[in-house]
């Protein structure tokens, strides 16, 4: 049997990394755009394609879940 603290440190993380994951799946465009300064004074705002906005949903999908399924399966091995 693991101490408290230990255990936490087993339901946190996967949940924290499972809420970035989510996140960043709902979120793709307002996570990754970038804005630029110009020794001018001018701002340019840089955005990632629609392939890579579609690919980074799907890797968040992905990753959330694996995340979750790591939460579950820490808590049937380590009762």
């Amino acid at each position: 049997m693991f101490p408290a603290p230990l255990r936490l440190f087993f339901v946190v993380v996967p949940l924290l990394v499972a809420a970035g994951a989510l996140a960043m799946a709902a979120f793709p465009r307002r996570m990754t755009a970038w804005q630029l300064r110009s020794p001018d004074g001018s701002t340019q705002r840089l955005e990632p394609s629609g392939t890579r906005l579609l690919l980074m949903r799907i890797m968040g999908v992905v990753v959330a879940g694996l995340a979750l399924l790591m939460l579950f399966t820490s808590q049937a091995i380590f009762p």
